[in-house]
């Protein structure tokens, strides 16, 4: 018996969803990912040379990881083991494990451990399975939509490879969809089912490369439709309304971290149309609000700064007003300070400067305080010289008298490097009259 046949299918799946019961059984019938699976790729010639390594492999949901590990095992005759992180521990991994070491005594046929969800494991659960690799006991395909490098710990990333799958393009789903309605044992082979034209194409670009939920999306269509004189009709207005709020986005993902990050670098290139664009999705998506203003703050100290001061004043006030008067209001003020920040001028030279400070002082680390700006609190600071030295800028015409304020160790170091853009042009204008002129 192979992963896909046995005995009693048809009657066993009927109460799968559709999108389980159209898995492809082999790489002729995987559809996308081709970046990969593209004749001449190297996942491809890896499994077609039946030389598979351990991997993980990292993408969205509904990308297929789950349906080519099970291609992978069939393809290579190999015995598949299924765990989910979610629900499995140490005790799983161990069992399974033993079983494996037991069935080598009769059998030479390798096993992957297909585990869903590795990112879930802890890292003492993820060490456990070093040995099972280095050892051949278990080939380990795992699979996860956040990024490796900060789920999974370092000694596993060097023992496997990395296949990055991507979200289904439009192509794709409609290729997967009409596959789906031609097969006429799995799609409602009993019904007249009429489908309305463009059903496909707005299943496609509503789905967000997520072929499971197009798949499902369609059954659901078909199953929540009126049979009126032995006929359904799907309808594109059916589609889009069981699509209405089913958004792929996890706040603790990386679909939330790629999200803010599109937000930030479209502000920082001066584009309000993207930056308001990918704020909109993260509110439909259901962001927190505050999150989104917490970085607009960020933004505005980080590269807008000294080019426009007054950013600042406007990021603080858009959280302060989101956090009075809340949604859907609140994508006002948001808006508002999403657009003055990308048209601000830009300088980054304050966030230079505390780095380099912050790294000059890890590099030196050093004690003192020059003593003429020290404090003589006491008569006895005052008798041990404390302050001597120290002129009093207000005394002097311009409030400015020139003078080293550096430990004797550091001298004139140039952490702030000004701006020729907005506001700072004049800062810059003080600070090398009073600073680099003779």
């Amino acid at each position: 018996m192979n992963l896909f046949e046995y005995s009693g299918r048809k009657e066993s799946l009927s109460s799968s969803p559709l999108s389980t019961r159209m898995r492809p059984k082999s790489l002729d019938e995987f559809i996308g990912q081709e970046h990969i699976l593209g004749k001449g790729k190297a996942l491809y010639n890896l499994v077609e040379n039946k030389t598979i390594p351990s991997m993980i492999f990292w993408g969205a949901p509904g990308t297929g990881k789950t349906t080519l590990a099970k291609i992978i095992a069939e393809k290579s005759n190999m015995n598949f083991r299924s765990l989910s992180a979610v629900s499995s521990g140490l005790a799983d991994i161990r069992k399974i494990s033993e079983e494996v070491i037991f069935q080598r005594t009769t059998s030479s046929k390798k096993t992957i451990l297909f585990l869903d969800e590795i990112h879930r494991f802890s890292k003492t659960q993820q060490d456990s399975l070093l040995p099972l690799i280095e050892e051949g006991i278990l080939i380990l395909i795992g699979a996860t939509t956040e990024h490796p490098g900060f789920s999974i710990i370092n000694p596993l990333i060097s023992r496997v490879k990395i296949f990055k799958f991507n979200p289904h393009d439009e192509k794709s789903i409609n290729n997967i969809l009409n596959k789906t309605i031609r097969n006429k044992e799995e799609f409602f082979s009993d019904s007249d089912i009429i489908i309305e034209e463009d059903v496909i194409n707005v299943l496609s670009k509503g789905c967000g490369g997520d072929a499971r939920k197009a798949i499902d999306t369609l059954e659901l269509a078909v199953l929540s439709s009126k049979t009126i004189n032995n006929k359904k009709l799907i309808s594109k207005n059916t589609i889009k309304d069981l699509l209405k709020n089913n958004f792929i986005y996890d706040k603790q993902s990386d679909n939330h971290y790629s999200h803010i990050s599109a937000f930030i670098k479209s502000i920082r290139g001066s584009d309000p149309n993207a930056a308001i664009y990918y704020l909109a999705r993260m509110l439909r998506n259901g962001e927190d609000p505050l999150f989104i203003a917490r970085r607009l703050i960020i933004s505005a100290s980080e590269d807008i700064g000294l080019a426009d001061p007054n950013a600042m004043l406007i990021a603080n006030s858009a959280f302060e007003s989101v956090n009075k008067i809340g949604m859907p209001e609140g994508r006002i003020p948001l808006a508002n300070a999403t657009i003055y920040l990308c048209l601000a001028e830009k300088s980054n030279s304050s966030y230079l400067a505390i780095n380099s400070a912050l790294n000059e002082v890890e590099a030196n680390p050093i004690n003192d305080i020059p003593v003429h700006l020290m404090n003589a609190d006491t008569a006895l600071d005052k008798k041990l010289g404390v302050g001597e030295g120290y002129t009093y800028d207000h005394d002097s015409k311009e409030g400015f008298i020139k003078k080293n304020n550096f430990p004797e160790k550091i001298q004139n170091k140039d952490f702030y490097k000004p701006n020729d853009r907005g506001i700072e042009i004049k800062l810059k204008e003080k600070f090398e009259r009073l600073w680099l002129s003779e």
